[in-house]
């Protein structure tokens, strides 16, 4: 099998695209909360202090819903936050000052908002923010366009602080997610090969057309185990960039998407072996090849796999 050395779609690209797709993951671990806490707090009293809204909730708002584990994440959620707002309410600024607040100017802005939103090329909380923005607006009520301004730099104060709280000493990358996703990868794959072995010539009855063995399920079930690599691969690749202390991750990260990848690579053979084992053994026509004699393969292919790639417990 040739070498698998491209991998670079299984790494995110860290382009403006990716940054835009970023999604909310969770209030994260208690020293994340706190954290939180601090600069929400910060941003309501920068804003108390400079803001000439008559409000100071945009930009502790926009802080509490923009802080997240890595600073790459942060930077996403702010981007669209700061984006959202803005579209949002120079709109809603524009529509109520012209036409006023009424019932059925309300709906209109509402409904437009969630229009331009959905054909955004950004996660659901980056669309979602510009008809928040819009209702926050008409809720407040007309206002001068000076004032709409201030509402946008609020956003903006509020997705620096955001920022400022991650990227001062933030979280070191955790590399151990994504070795225990190998190992469970790793594992799957060499118990669905030995099961393939085991059970295959073995049971009791003539399986009719139509009747798997029970590892076929197995198999199929590694597209899901090799997702959740993946997922940790790109977790601990958003979570390096942009971290001061994520520097030494970086370098690792293409040897740990061509593990990925390799690992990648087994399993589809693997899932070739159960397929052809799965049609060719406990069926009413007998295989060339014995039953025994195909056991023995499996078991020493399952070997030749766990001394390559460690047995349980081992790192891959």
């Amino acid at each position: 099998m040739a070498e698998p050395s491209n991998v670079d779609d299984l790494l995110p690209d860290g382009g403006l695209a990716e940054v835009l797709q970023q999604r909310h993951s969770g209030l994260g671990s208690p020293m994340l909360v706190f954290r939180l806490a601090i600069a929400v707090t910060v941003s309501w009293l920068i804003a108390l202090a400079f803001s000439r809204s008559p409000l100071a909730i945009f930009a502790p708002i926009t802080t509490l819903l923009v802080v997240q584990s890595s600073p790459w994440s942060t930077l996403g959620l702010s981007l669209q936050r700061i984006l959202g707002t803005g579209i949002g309410v120079l709109a809603a600024s524009l529509w109520v000052n012209l036409v006023g607040l009424t019932w059925w100017s309300f709906f209109i802005a509402v409904l437009a908002a969630l229009l331009a939103a959905r054909v955004i090329p950004w996660s659901v909380a980056g669309q979602i923010q510009i008809p928040i923005a819009v209702v926050f607006v008409l809720a407040i009520g007309p206002a001068s366009m000076g004032t709409d301004l201030w509402r946008v730099l609020d956003v903006i104060i509020g997705g620096l602080i955001g920022l400022l709280a991650v990227y001062i000493y933030p979280p070191r990358p955790r590399t151990e997610p994504l070795e225990g996703a190998l190992e469970a990868y790793r594992d799957a794959l060499i118990t669905v090969l030995r099961r393939i072995g085991d059970e295959s010539g073995n049971s009791a009855a003539t399986l009719p057309n139509g009747t798997n063995h029970e590892y076929i399920d197995d198999s199929r079930a590694l597209r899901v185990v090799a997702e959740s690599g993946r997922q940790a691969l790109t977790k601990l690749a958003d979570s390096a960039r942009w971290n001061p202390r994520g520097r030494s991750v970086l370098p690792r990260l293409q040897s740990d998407a061509l593990r990925l990848r390799r690992l990648g690579g087994m399993a589809v053979q693997i899932r070739g072996i159960a397929g052809a084992a799965n049609l060719l053994y406990d069926r009413a026509e007998p295989a060339r090849l014995s039953a025994d004699e195909f056991r023995r393969v499996v078991a020493a292919l399952a070997e030749l796999a766990a001394s390559t790639l460690g047995e349980t417990g081992e790192p891959v």
